[in-house]
C-alpha cells in the first residue's frame, strides 16, 4: 500500500513542480521580459525561418496567454510558453523598415538607359515623400532567361508597424518603375532558345556496329522498292504524283 501511495505522489508533485515552472516562465516572459505591450504588432517565426503568423496585433496579455489579433481581425490566443520557444520581431519598437524590391530589366537594354532607370527610381523614391533613401543594387545576371535583376532597397518614412502605408508605397513604387519602362522603350524580350544538335557519330567498335545497321536497312528498302518497280529508294516511283 505505501509503494503506489508513494508513486501517486511522486506522480503529483512532478506534474504540480512543472505547473509551477511553467507559471513562473510565463510571468517571467509576459511581465519582466515584456517582450510587447497591448497595441504592438508583431511577426512571430520559427527560429531561423520565415514567419510563420504574420502581422499580429496584441489584444489582451494574460499570464498564460496572450490575445492577438490576425490581419484579416481574426482573434487569436496563444500560450505564453509556446510564444517565449519562438523567435519574435516587435514592429512597433523597430525604426524604420527597409524593403527589398526586385525589378527585372531585360539584359539587351542599353547601358545609358540602364543609367537613366536608376537615377528615375531613386529620384522618385525620394522626391514622393514615402522614402528617405533609396539604394539601387543588381544581384544577378540570369543571360540565360534575357535579364538582369535589379535590387531596390528603399527606406521608409514610415514606421515600421504602419504596414499597409508602407506596402501602399511600395506598390506605388513598383508602378512608377513599369510605366518608365513602358515610356523608356525597355521592352522584355524572351531570349531565343538554341538550337539541339544531334549528337555526334560514336566511335570504336560500337560505331561501326550503329554504321553497318544502318546500311543495312537503307539496302533493304532500296531493294524493296526496286521490287516494286521503283528507280528511287522506299518505293517511291518516278514521276509519281500526290
Amino acid at each position: 500500500m505505501l509503494i503506489p501511495l508513494t508513486s501517486a505522489l511522486l506522480v503529483f508533485f512532478s506534474l504540480a513542480g512543472g505547473l509551477v515552472a511553467e507559471v513562473f516562465s510565463s510571468f517571467f516572459f509576459t511581465y519582466v521580459t515584456r517582450p510587447y505591450d497591448i497595441g504592438d504588432r508583431v511577426y512571430v517565426a520559427t527560429p531561423g525561418q520565415g514567419p510563420v503568423l504574420y502581422s499580429l496585433i496584441v489584444k489582451d496579455i494574460e499570464v498564460m496567454r496572450t490575445h492577438f489579433l490576425t490581419a484579416n481581425g481574426e482573434a487569436m490566443v496563444v500560450s505564453n510558453s509556446s510564444v517565449k520557444n519562438m523567435a519574435l520581431t516587435n514592429l512597433s519598437r523597430s525604426g524604420k523598415l527597409t524593403l527589398l524590391v526586385q525589378l527585372m530589366v531585360p539584359a539587351a537594354t542599353q547601358s545609358s538607359k540602364i543609367n537613366e532607370l536608376l537615377d528615375a527610381i531613386a529620384t522618385f523614391a525620394v522626391e514622393s515623400g514615402e522614402w528617405s533613401e533609396c539604394e539601387n543594387q543588381f544581384g544577378e545576371a540570369a543571360l540565360d532567361k534575357g535579364h538582369l535583376l535589379l535590387n531596390i532597397w528603399p527606406t521608409s518614412v514610415l514606421a515600421a508597424h504602419d504596414i499597409m502605408g508602407v506596402y501602399g508605397a511600395k506598390s506605388r513604387l513598383l508602378l512608377f518603375a513599369h510605366a518608365y519602362m513602358q515610356a523608356a522603350k525597355i521592352e522584355y524580350v524572351l531570349p531565343v532558345q538554341p538550337l539541339r544538335e544531334s549528337a555526334a557519330p560514336r566511335t570504336g567498335f560500337g560505331g561501326v556496329v550503329e554504321q553497318a545497321l544502318s546500311a543495312a536497312a537503307v539496302e533493304k528498302l532500296t531493294k524493296k522498292g526496286s521490287a516494286a518497280g521503283s528507280n528511287f529508294p522506299f518505293g517511291v516511283a518516278r514521276g509519281a504524283r500526290s
